[in-house]
């Protein structure tokens, strides 16, 4: 999901980038946040990975 960034006086192209994973109807998982311009669009391994790492830490 990309998020403005109202700090800078750009669209949502150029603000946040949030990569969640939803749970349930009521549950939303966090998985990731960055800055647009600090790095480059995540990859599907890369997001993978992250939730391969997150299950293996809360089972």
């Amino acid at each position: 999901m990309r998020v403005r960034n109202s700090s800078i006086q750009k669209s949502k192209s150029a603000g946040y980038r949030l990569i969640y994973q939803v749970e349930s109807t009521i549950s939303i998982l966090l998985l990731t946040i960055y800055f647009k311009s600090d790095r480059e669009d995540i990859g599907a391994n890369e997001i993978r990975d992250i939730v391969a790492d997150f299950s293996s830490e809360s089972g």
